[in-house]
């Protein structure tokens, strides 16, 4: 679901003549055009296109002392040090493109520093001499942007980004040039410095990650495909490209296009999608669900799926390689174990001793990416596919895999939201195998929502012998709409944190497992510190089950009857002739 956010902003290109069509947002994904203006002073002239052999270099420059930040608020550890949030940027970034090489200092080491970089962020610098110390990184590393979040207003002076300077950004003269030609480069270094505000300031490492590679990408040091798409019209793609990526879009979709932008409601969902941040996934997905209609999906799966008129082509991450889980309550973990702990505490046949025997296999407790994380009271639901009620495994052990989930609307309203997942045993690469060549606890996702294609790839890192907490990771993409995610889950039996892993050695454990997944505990959405008082006097405070969100679906149960054997293409359609029905009465 992390996907569908940003599938349908290019709707609202039809809506409007061609040489009228609106800019788009300054988060769009941005591909800079050659600077026509003399470059900033200790900066590279212009933005060449990058070279299939290229790499880029990052500086990450932090404060000297301990200072706290304010990322993980909704998180096990809150309020990590800058240090902490630098040294996972450093780390994580290059999961996203072997290129990316990345430098972490402290505005004291800055003057005993002799580096070249391409990008230099800054993190909380403030005090005396960081301005100074900044400028001398500009004149010694010569990088084509600087870009300053929550420096003090001194040091955020010498922010840039090519042609465009913070210190001019208030020059009347200036901002009408810019107004007046949104098209030139420093209207565009603009433009970059604004997304990357944005994203730094949601407070999370993925947007903080994509801040970074946005910013190389619009500066054309790389050219990354888990960034390169952008389903928006916008300057930097340039009339030609707005005008070939329209013109392909009527000629593969017109009737999709036409009855789409003719349907009020349809329409008042492209052009609420259209105004939001590209990156707001949470907020996108809030309004597909709000205007869920036959008509968007079927104009999403022709643009995007069928026809994939911007010419996406994303990829799974391939890093960071997750190890596999190899022993479970004593015993090699076998592929039909590994059914098993999915399976988990659903009442079934299927489930392993230990099991609860409800309605749902787990309840997350909290995960690590912000848009397919946040979603509230999140059940999971797998049972084997083909084998109804008993016991036995269907050949090749496939399950289904029926999320239910609770979204809040745009207008107010809570609602339910179900999907459908086949999932597969994965073969994965000889070193991740455990002895015996096995794979087992590797499982690929795939589903059909809103008319696009997602494969997630799953790993099973760690479960409680007694089934009292799971650990899964995952890696996905919607490869036509250009989107490529990662993260990890901790799920248990009610959403609440384990009581065993509170403290000690089972918080350990988990903290290790997350760990392998390449994330800290301060990177998860979804529960504050296990053993914190929560507002009622509990223990450990629930962002994802809260007391008021239980009383809602008390009187709302969710929809937790299993979809069963059918095949995802054909339950969508039995869901879009339901909506259909529903339009017509």
């Amino acid at each position: 679901m992390a996907t569908i956010a940003l599938l349908l902003a290019a709707a609202s290109i039809g809506a409007l003549p061609a040489a009228r069509r609106p800019p788009a947002r300054a988060i769009a994904r941005m591909t800079i055009a050659p600077a026509s203006l003399d470059a900033r002073p200790g900066s590279r002239a212009g933005f060449a296109p990058a070279s299939p052999d290229a790499r880029a270099d990052v500086l990450i420059v932090l404060p000297d002392d301990h200072t706290v930040s304010p990322f993980g608020a909704t998180s096990p550890r809150p309020s990590p040090s800058w240090a902490s949030v630098g040294a996972q940027l450093a780390a994580r970034l290059p999961n996203y493109d072997a290129r990316i090489h990345v430098r972490v200092a402290t505005l004291s080491e800055l003057g005993s520093l002799c580096v070249r970089a391409d990008a230099v962020i800054a993190l909380a610098v403030a005090g005396a001499g960081a301005r100074e110390a900044l400028e001398k990184v500009i004149a010694s590393a010569q990088p084509q942007a600087l870009i300053c979040y929550a420096c003090s207003a001194e040091a955020a002076a010498v922010e840039f980004a090519g042609t465009y300077a913070a210190s001019g950004a208030l020059d009347p003269l200036g901002r009408l040039l810019r107004a007046l030609v949104p098209w030139s480069s420093q209207t565009s270094g603009e433009r970059l410095v604004g997304s990357s505000h944005r994203l730094l300031q949601r407070h999370s490492s993925e947007d903080s990650i994509f801040a970074v590679l946005l910013l190389l990408q619009g500066l054309r040091v790389l050219d990354m495909e888990v960034v390169r798409s952008d389903v928006n019209p916008s300057w930097e793609k340039g009339a030609f490209r707005n005008t070939a990526e329209f013109a392909n879009m009527i000629q593969c979709c017109g009737p999709q296009i036409f009855r789409a932008l003719t349907d009020t409601v349809t329409k008042r969902a492209v052009d609420m999608l259209t105004a939001l941040d590209l990156r707001d996934q949470v907020g996108s997905y809030r309004v597909i669900v709000s205007f869920e209609t036959p008509l968007l999906e079927d104009f999403s799966l022709c643009i995007l799926q069928q026809h994939n008129c911007f010419n996406c082509d994303a990829k799974i991450l391939a890093n960071p390689q997750v190890p596999l889980m190899q022993q479970w309550r004593g015993k090699p973990l076998d592929a039909k174990a590994a059914a098993k702990i999915f399976v988990g505490h659903l009442d079934h046949a299927a489930a392993p001793e230990g099991s609860q025997k409800l309605p749902w296999s787990w309840k997350i407790v909290c995960g690590a990416n912000p848009a397919y994380d946040a979603f509230p009271q999140q059940h999971q639901i797998f049972y084997p596919a083909g084998a109804g009620e008993s016991d036995e495994m269907a050949q090749g052990g496939s399950l289904w895999y029926d999320p239910v989930f609770l979204v809040e609307t745009v207008d107010g309203r809570k609602v339910w939201c179900k999907r459908h997942y086949r999932c597969t045993p994965r073969r994965v690469a000889p070193e991740l195998r455990a002895p015996g060549d096995s794979s087992a606890g590797a499982w690929t996702l795939s589903t059909l929502d809103n008319g696009i294609v997602s494969l997630e790839h799953w790993t099973t890192v760690d479960v409680a012998d007694d089934l009292s907490w799971a650990i899964l990771a995952y890696s996905g993409a919607a490869r036509r709409a250009g989107q490529s995610y990662q993260g990890a889950l901790l799920c248990s039996a009610d959403g609440s944190w384990p009581t065993t892993a509170r403290e000690g050695e089972g918080l350990a454990r988990i903290e290790a497992a997350l760990k392998r997944c390449g994330l800290e505990m301060w990177e998860l959405y979804g529960h504050g510190p296990p053993t914190e008082r929560g507002p009622a006097g509990e223990i450990g405070r629930s962002f994802m089950w809260t007391r008021e969100g239980a009383e809602w679906a008390l009187a709302n149960p969710p929809p937790l009857g299993r979809i069963g054997d059918v095949t995802v293409s054909n339950w969508r359609r039995l869901e879009r002739e339901k909506e259909r029905e529903k339009v017509a009465s």
